[in-house]
């Protein structure tokens, strides 16, 4: 009993002499959240007495909606607040560590340092989050008044327990750096090195690969999930993309690992470091090393990227930075103005140390860029290149309803990033023929060394391993297609690679509920269980989608598109619909089939005999080219690059040609690529003849806009020649 009254007696007089930051907490949340709650509820009044009564309800669900964002962990208004309490209450409550009289004081007295140490602890805790909890109810019950929704109560707990576990992480560690410092001074500097020197470190290890790796594609592991998390500022700004789960376990493990360490060094300080730069003379050596040798090769990094590549410039930032921040840090290790040239031995090791590591990624000494894993070591590959599929995004983006009731139509789309994109599909994507994978990694490899060519075309290709080792590996290389067609015809032609790419192999047929034709010009159906089986039809399509062939993707093209919608994607295209039929002069099939073809339209080829004779069964009128009756006339311009050495320099225009004969016209309608749905391919287009296409019904303008058609290579028609 004597103990926990001594230690309750310790809580209250050590919060006495801290008032002054309960009442900063206090105000802080007080404007924060009551005042910034009825600040945005006086808002929404006004907005309603000029609101319809029938947008009541959504205003009212979106005022709710702001209000879960305004408490959630996404505000970097109270990541913010969160941060600088934390180092307020953490100073407030350890600064007597950096006072030598404060500390003979504190431990003279009869109290073992362990209770010290969490009664400074509890307190700096509770002097925080009382307010916030006390503050935090009261404006969600002001909400609750007003929107009469009693879930806010239950989302504001949860809220309130996240940013309790996140500001503990970022308390513990500011208490860390306090531990291991001597004055204030260091101490915030010290929080400044332990938040941002490993995100900082990751930065730039990816700016030395990025820029010395001809194949790189993203960080490792450890420098790009690892580094970052290992920063409170990080956590609580949710800088990396983690989920809430990974967020909060980071936050309870980090807490409770620091608080141990915290509490074993706070035992082990002594006395007589009050006042010193740095507590424990055994950090003092490794602290310098990371920082000399990070700014060494920051700016040799910096003089090599500003002065054109310049291997002297940057060796020049090296050796300087170096120079320049070993001193520095002598004068605050040392206290002493004196001691700036002081260990020059171990400056000289700190420059030799950056510039081995910057020539190792330089020179690629341990083969970075001609690295390839064995066939027997794959466990799945993935290859993500437009010389495959240049329409990945088409399912990807996602089609949804708009939250809000600002927008004037209440459907969108949500893009999908590249990143995205190709992260979900090196996640789907297993390549059973790994042969063909790494064969088409060793012409990347080999393309590395030599030079570029005039007449070739070249794109780039993502190659993602995962090894049997669970190690995850990614390339990028710069492939020539001539070169690449084989690798490509059998990554193409695999089950894996397909399955991976398109979803609709793997949707059940039985799920669609209508689908989209959109073809050449308004030549559009939209087809629903009245016009016949649609599961019927979408099998033939996933069969014949399965069956392509690379070659028939390199000799023909798509002229048409079609979408298979289920039901959660035919209730997105009617409310579109509605939304749009005031303002359309389009037939029902063309709105349907132009609503939203950003998402979800997969190739139609000539040679998908099945899927074609189907549609027609179906009522669609298809057309598989242009009509030469609807045509006025046709031009083609040729264009021959003048090559200089071995790029080229310009292109001249060697004439156009106009075709108004009819059998000309047709001539060139075989030949040439119109593919102006959603689905669009330009794979091996001749881009040196450019043809214009001018219909009856519209003779000044070219068609789609003055849209530029090619032809494949190695088909030119002959009247063109």
């Amino acid at each position: 009993m004597t103990s926990k009254s001594l230690f309750f007696k310790l809580l209250k007089e050590d919060f006495k002499v801290r008032i002054w930051t309960l009442a900063v907490s206090i105000l802080i949340f007080f404007f924060s959240h009551i005042v910034g709650t009825a600040m945005m509820l006086s808002m929404y009044k006004y907005n309603r007495a000029f609101s319809e009564p029938t947008d009541l309800l959504s205003y009212k669900v979106e005022f709710v909606q702001t209000f879960y964002s305004y408490i959630g962990i996404k505000n970097p208004l109270f990541a913010f607040i969160f941060v600088v309490l934390a180092v307020i209450v953490a100073m407030s409550g350890f600064s007597y560590l950096y006072s030598k009289k404060k500390v003979d004081m504190y431990h003279s007295l009869p109290v073992r340092r362990e209770v010290l140490f969490f009664v400074k602890i509890l307190n700096g805790i509770l002097i925080v989050i009382l307010p916030y909890i006390v503050c935090s109810f009261i404006a969600s019950l002001l909400v609750l008044v007003n929107m009469g929704d009693a879930v806010i109560i239950v989302t504001t707990f949860f809220s309130v327990a996240e940013w309790i576990l996140l500001f503990i992480f970022n308390y513990t560690i500011v208490i860390f750096a306090i531990m291991l410092t001597g004055n204030m001074l260091i101490g915030i500097l010290a929080c400044g090195f332990l938040n941002f020197y490993a995100p900082a470190f990751s930065q730039l290890i990816s700016g030395y690969e990025s820029t010395f790796f001809d194949t790189y594609y993203e960080v490792g592991f450890i420098a790009e999930k690892v580094l970052l998390k290992l920063s409170g500022i990080m956590v609580i700004f949710g800088v990396f993309d983690g989920r809430l789960r990974e967020k909060m376990l980071i936050a309870v493990v980090g807490s409770i690992v620091l608080l141990v360490i915290n509490l074993l060094l706070y035992r082990k300080r002594a006395s007589e470091s009050a006042g010193k730069s740095i507590s424990f003379n055994i950090i003092k050596l490794p602290i310098k090393f990371m920082i000399v040798i990070f700014m060494s090769m920051l700016m040799y990094l910096f003089g090599y990227e500003m002065m054109s590549n310049s291997i002297a410039w940057g060796v020049f930032g090296a050796v300087s930075a170096g120079i320049i921040t070993h001193c520095i840090m002598e004068i605050i290790y040392n206290q002493d103005f004196k001691k700036i040239f002081a260990k020059k031995l171990q400056m000289l090791i700190c420059i030799v140390m950056s510039l081995f590591v910057a020539a190792v990624f330089q020179f690629d000494i341990f083969g970075y860029d001609r690295y390839i894993p064995k066939v027997s070591d794959i466990s799945s590959a993935a290859v993500v290149s437009d010389f495959l599929e240049s329409n990945a995004s088409q399912y990807f983006n996602e089609m949804g309803f708009h939250n809000e009731t600002r927008y004037d139509s209440i459907t969108n789309i949500e893009y999908a990033s590249d990143n995205d994109i190709e992260s979900m599909l090196m996640r789907e994507m297993n390549i059973k023929d790994k042969e063909a994978v790494v064969a088409l990694a060793k012409l990347g490899v080999a393309n590395l060394s030599s030079e570029w060519r005039a007449d070739s075309i070249s794109e780039r290709v993502l190659i993602s391993y995962k090894l049997k080792s669970g190690k995850k590996v990614q390339r990028v290389y710069n492939i020539d297609f001539d070169a690449a067609i084989k690798e490509l015809s059998s990554i193409y032609d695999d089950e894996g690679y397909k399955t991976g790419m398109y979803p609709i192999l793997s949707e059940d047929s039985k799920n669609i509920v209508s689908v989209d034709f959109n073809g050449i010009k308004d030549n559009d159906k939209h087809l629903t269980s009245e016009n016949g089986d649609l599961a019927k039809l979408t099998e033939v399509y996933k069969k014949e989608l399965m069956s392509l062939k690379y070659d028939t993707k390199v000799k023909s093209y798509p002229f048409a598109s079609i979408r298979f919608n289920d039901a959660d994607a035919q209730k997105i295209l009617d409310a579109a619909y509605k939304d749009r039929g005031n303002y359309s002069d389009y037939s029902p099939d063309s709105k349907y089939a132009d609503l939203m073809d950003d998402v979800g339209y997969y190739p139609v080829y000539p040679e998908f005999k099945e899927t074609v004779a189907m549609l027609k069964e179906m009522g669609v009128d298809v057309k598989e080219k242009m009509s030469v009756e609807d045509i006025d006339r046709i031009e083609v311009s040729e264009f021959k690059p003048e090559q200089i050495e071995t790029y080229y320099d310009s292109y001249n225009e060697t004439g156009t040609k106009v075709f108004t004969d009819a059998k000309d016209i047709e001539e060139i309608l075989d030949k040439v690529v119109v593919c102006d749905s959603p689905y669009k391919e330009d794979l091996n287009e001749d881009v040196n003849f450019n043809v214009l296409i001018y219909l009856k019904s519209d003779i000044s303008d070219a068609y789609g806009g003055g849209l530029q058609y090619h032809f494949k290579r190695g088909d030119i028609p002959e009247n063109v020649k």
